[in-house]
């Protein structure tokens, strides 16, 4: 289990309250968690931007690629 830096941790607070920690997907505030939209070892930055507000149940299928996140 990889350490996430204080700033990667802000970074992930910022987009949980910007999204009022509300899963984006199914709108639950049950255990909301950032997700990378570009996962970082794909380039992704560390900016709010790039993060999205999920639901733990919502998170995980994402990456097991059930569900598709998609940002225009």
């Amino acid at each position: 289990m990889s350490t996430r830096s204080t700033e990667h941790k802000k970074v992930q607070i910022l987009g949980k309250i910007r999204d009022y920690y509300t899963c984006q997907i199914c709108g639950s505030t049950i255990k909301p968690e950032g997700h990378h939209i570009i996962q970082h070892q794909y380039g992704g930055s560390a900016d709010s931007e790039n993060i999205i507000t999920l639901c733990g149940r919502c998170h995980k299928q994402v990456h097991r690629g059930k569900i598709d996140i998609i940002k225009f």
